[in-house]
């Protein structure tokens, strides 16, 4: 079975000093490093300080890109290929949304049905409040801190789930995944991962934790972004190209502190030859097959419009697909004592009649 091209290991949704983070970028940066990521993309509250301060571009062997998040009560947005930041209501997401297009950039839905907690900013959550919208590239499937926020829900929540945190995330909220599902069956929308780091740091009587530091996020809900070519060093031939990979979806999300996450594959082919990859949009036929190969042998459920049609415990996958529809896997890892646990999901393949 073909692989992809080219693989790089993404963090998305980091935020610096430049907005609430508690890192300066330097070090945020050097975490990175230290992480083994490919790409740092940066989304600061309401502006592009990083960009202005010449922080966009190579730094050894990461890629830095900075983008920012359109930030207020609600209707957060994650906004890439901006030059700078234009005025903005955060009640008429539209508007930027519209606005990020018109510059040539790309956007995705922050954290749409975050659940928030009261040890978090007094329990609020920031969630997508105006699904009227369009325009908009894809949304963030998987936000590790508002996931994590979602359960601590007590001090011994907060307390069980910061020690044994790798073992206990929960996947992507099911609302997020069935707006995903939907909205998929209208038009193609892509889902990445994010960490949403800020490294903030609490008391709890004689404790003083972070939740959580920039190396930790880094090694955990990753967006694997497949491009056809290699990164070349060329900034902006190269910015362009991941662009282009998040906005279509041709990439996916994976958890990898519970495993290493790369080489996961899923295709579509007709006939033994690839028809399309993950984001790509195209014609049912009716000899078309859907192939997947997991970084090891664990199970996996394909999915069509939403529903479950395979469940399966194996490396490698392949089935005839049915019909049209929207379609995308999904595997989970073994746990000894918290049972199967999220760990992979793809972005669809959207067959139409």
């Amino acid at each position: 079975m073909p692989s992809p091209s080219y693989e790089y290991v993404a963090n998305l949704h980091v935020h610096t000093t430049f907005s609430d983070g508690q890192g300066e970028i330097d070090g945020v940066i050097s975490a990175a490093q230290k992480a083994g990521l490919d790409l740092l993309l940066i989304n600061d509250h309401n502006t592009l300080t990083a960009l202005e301060k010449g922080y966009e571009g190579y730094h050894g062997r990461v890629l830095v890109l900075v983008g920012l998040e359109f930030s207020g009560r609600h209707n957060h947005y994650l906004a890439y290929g901006l030059k700078k930041v234009p005025e903005f209501d955060w009640q008429e997401p539209q508007d930027f949304i519209q606005k990020t297009k018109a510059a040539g950039g790309i956007g995705f839905l922050a954290h749409p049905f975050e659940k928030g907690s009261p040890y978090s900013e007094g329990g609020k959550a920031f969630t997508w409040e105006d699904w009227s919208v369009n325009g908009f590239n894809g949304l963030c499937l998987w936000n590790y801190s508002s996931i994590w926020k979602s359960q601590a829900q007590s001090l011994r929540q907060v307390l069980w789930h910061y020690f044994v945190r790798a073992k206990t995330l929960p996947g992507p909220e099911k609302e997020t995944l069935a707006k995903w599902d939907e909205i998929g069956q209208a038009r193609p929308v892509s889902a990445v991962g994010g960490s949403d780091a800020h490294a903030f740091s609490y008391g709890i009587g004689p404790l003083k934790l972070t939740f959580f530091p920039y190396k930790y996020l880094f090694k955990a809900i990753n967006t694997h972004v497949l491009l056809p070519e290699s990164l070349s060093g060329d900034l902006d031939k190269n910015r362009a190209a991941v662009y282009k990979a998040l906005a279509a979806g041709s990439c996916f999300v994976g958890h990898d502190r519970l495993k290493k996450t790369k080489g996961f594959n899923f295709l579509l082919e007709n006939k033994g030859e690839k028809k399309a990859g993950q984001g790509e949009e195209v014609t049912f036929a009716t000899e078309d097959q859907l192939v997947w190969s997991l970084p090891a042998r664990t199970e996996a459920r394909l999915y069509r419009n939403g529903q479950v049609i395979l469940k399966i415990t194996a490396r490698d996958g392949r089935f005839q697909v049915p019909g049209p529809g929207v379609y995308r896997l999904e595997a989970s890892w073994p746990s000894r004592f918290f049972g199967p646990r999220p760990w992979i999901f793809s972005n669809h393949i959207y067959l139409r009649p």
